[in-house]
């Protein structure tokens, strides 16, 4: 007998697209091709390190919080947090590193001792995202903005006045900022979004200030600890689970999805269909080819270090004095930059049980072009990494080729293969191709009438925190679809 809903693959996003078809009142099945649940946020251990090898930048607790209070739980049952003081450290080439405060005042009295000319610019945009951010808590945080007529809700049109239209987003800051440190740590959270600094993308710059007002955060036991909690309640709901099963096909017909298809020969039947997966790689299940452009993804480089590295923070970002050059081989030419700015994630320091005594987690992450059409990056990841080890070595924060008690690489391909990211993108396709140039694809399929998505290629977008919404859309849309069809 088939299920209410099957749910393909046990991301974060499939996890919260689980829980909440389950508040809905529906009985679900997750189908999860790896032998763990959390996608690319799942913990991983190697050589006696505790890895997070996919996000880390932990912010907007409230969205997870939330989704425990609908089911009836709390949090701190499940998954606790503690704010991080500093919650970065800015190593900028040729100058003393420099620590954010997690106290908004506090940062502004480092802002006043660095780039005193920016306070003023700087106490303009906190005031002006004062006012509008809550806009979004009740616009594209709360629905998927899925229907033309939404592009009117007078909220939207309220946040999107603060700022001008016309301009891009680096236009923006370079109208703020005239420091190269303040345009440098700006000029980057576009491409969190799958966007560059020439689009017109004001929203980018929700990112850092939700940072300073609401925090950065890490959840005790890891980033892998989330996506655990969401599983754990899961399970208490009633949900079913099965690892293992690799889904390669959908039987569709008449507009509807009957069964999903494992390469075991397996066929699992259901009123609806819920895919954690980019649709666009979801659709050769429908015997759909993609042939549009992607957009952004990432190179990354875990090692172990068995020793202490000076200099890190938990959340440390190296930017060298040609970063406007890196930002233009990015965002223009689409090459892996010769001289990357590099974030590095060292776990160790804030949980000293995810290396061995006496030694360094060190993840550094770099925002990469995809698989882009002319290159390989067969031939492109080893001057990726020597590019990489080079921005480590320069700000004192490497270590010597042999030295690493491992290492670990991760480019579009990898997330490609593992992941079923659209060429390798972890946000879909290029911005062009976004429903009105605004947002990221829609989660409701435009054929299959019980078939939607969730995941970072999708609305409200990417991030732990938004594909924990989306799959509250995605839910949401395939209960309302049940319910239209019950007789």
């Amino acid at each position: 007998m088939g299920k209410s809903v099957v749910v393909i693959g046990a991301g974060l996003g499939g996890l919260s697209a689980a829980i909440h078809a389950r508040l809905e009142g529906c009985d679900v099945l997750v189908l999860e091709r790896h032998d763990r649940p959390g996608g690319k946020a799942a913990a991983l251990t190697q050589s006696g390190y505790r890895l997070d090898p996919g996000p880390s930048i932990v912010i907007l607790t409230r969205i997870y919080e939330r989704l425990f209070r609908d089911a009836g739980r709390r949090m701190e049952d499940f998954l606790r947090f503690r704010r991080l003081d500093p919650f970065a450290r800015v190593h900028f080439e040729g100058r003393e590193p420099l620590d954010l405060p997690a106290d908004l005042d506090a940062c502004r009295s480092v802002l006043r001792e660095v780039a005193p000319q920016d306070l003023a610019g700087f106490d303009r945009l906190i005031e002006t995202l004062d006012q509008v951010a809550p806009l979004l808590d009740r616009t594209v945080f709360a629905h998927p903005m899925d229907r033309w007529w939404r592009l009117a809700d007078p909220r939207l049109a309220r946040f999107a006045m603060r700022f001008d239209l016309r301009a891009s987003y680096k236009t923006l800051v370079d109208r703020m900022f005239g420091s190269d440190l303040l345009r440098a740590f700006f000029y980057g959270f576009p491409s969190y979004s799958g966007l560059t600094y020439h689009a017109k993308a004001p929203g980018a710059l929700l990112i850092p200030y939700l940072m300073l007002r609401e925090g950065v955060w890490w959840p005790e036991g890891g980033v892998g600890a989330i996506p655990s909690a969401f599983h754990r309640l899961a399970c208490e709901l009633g949900v079913e689970f099965r690892f293992g099963a690799d889904v390669v096909g959908l039987d569709a017909r008449d507009g509807r999805v009957r069964r999903a298809l494992t390469s075991d020969g397996g066929a699992y039947e259901a009123e609806a269909f819920l895919v954690n997966r980019d649709p666009l790689t979801a659709g050769e299940w429908l015997g759909r080819k993609a042939s549009l452009d992607p957009s952004f993804s990432y190179f990354t480089l875990h090692a172990g270090v068995p020793r202490l590295v000076p200099g890190l923070e938990h959340h440390t970002l190296l930017v060298p004095r040609a970063f406007e050059a890196a930002f233009e081989d990015l965002y223009v030419r689409r090459r892996f930059p010769d001289s990357p700015i590099v974030y590095v994630n060292a776990t160790h320091l804030v949980d000293p049980s995810t290396a061995p005594p006496g030694c360094s987690n060190v993840f550094a992450v770099v925002t990469s072009p995809a698989i882009e059409d002319g290159w390989s990056w067969e031939e492109e990841a080893p001057r990726a990494r020597q590019a990489v080890l080079r921005t480590l070595d320069a700000f004192g924060v490497g270590w010597k080729e042999d030295e690493a008690a491992f290492e670990r690489v991760q480019s579009p391909p990898y997330f490609a293969a593992a992941h079923g990211n659209y060429r390798g993108s972890l946000y879909g396709p290029d911005a062009r191709h976004w429903p009105w140039g605004l947002f990221p694809l829609f989660n409701r399929d435009p054929e299959i009438r019980n078939l939607a998505y969730v995941g970072g290629a999708v609305q409200p977008g990417a991030g732990m925190p938004m594909v924990t919404l989306g799959g509250r859309f995605a839910a949401g849309m395939v209960a309302r679809t049940r319910r239209r069809s019950a007789p």
